[in-house]
């Protein structure tokens, strides 16, 4: 049997076909089975904010790929849900600083759990082979993206 090297542009379009069909089944299985309020995008702006607290409005925006607008409904909303904290900038009053509340973790934390543990759950049954290869593939992708990506994905 003959291997052929993957093309850079192959493995692009494996990742980019490959992605959307995990995040998809996470993201049904949350839904299914969260007993929370918050949306799939709800739960976005919480990780983009934990990752980096004391964003700003329009980073937020910038990361999710929405308007200023929408990511301030969200926001709102979000806030209504003592789940996040809007401040003015001390630095620049017109600018609004992001962080999250303690329910905002403690929510985040939750989700983000039982996404793991379902993921976890789809992958137990595989040989230790495979999941050293899927192991070795996610730290390369991350290792790329963090090197090569915008702030939203830089390690900090």
């Amino acid at each position: 049997m003959i291997s052929i090297e993957p093309t850079p542009e192959a493995l692009a379009a494996e990742v980019l076909d490959t992605m959307p069909l995990v995040m998809y089944y996470i993201r049904s299985y949350v839904r299914r089975e969260t007993k929370s309020s918050s949306s799939i995008p709800q739960v976005r702006v919480l990780a983009f904010i934990k990752r980096r607290p004391g964003s700003s409005l329009s980073e937020l925006a910038e990361a999710l790929g929405v308007t200023k607008a929408t990511a301030s409904t969200l926001v709102e909303r979000m806030v209504q849900k003592r789940l996040v904290k809007r401040t003015e900038d001390p630095k620049e009053r017109r600018c609004i600083v992001l962080t999250l509340t303690k329910e905002g973790e403690v929510h985040l934390a939750e989700v983000r759990d039982l996404a793991i543990g379902e993921v976890a759950r789809i992958l137990k049954d595989l040989p230790a082979q495979k999941l050293r290869k899927i192991h070795e593939g996610v730290a390369l992708l991350h290792e790329v993206f963090c090197v090569t990506g915008n702030g939203m994905h830089k390690e900090e």
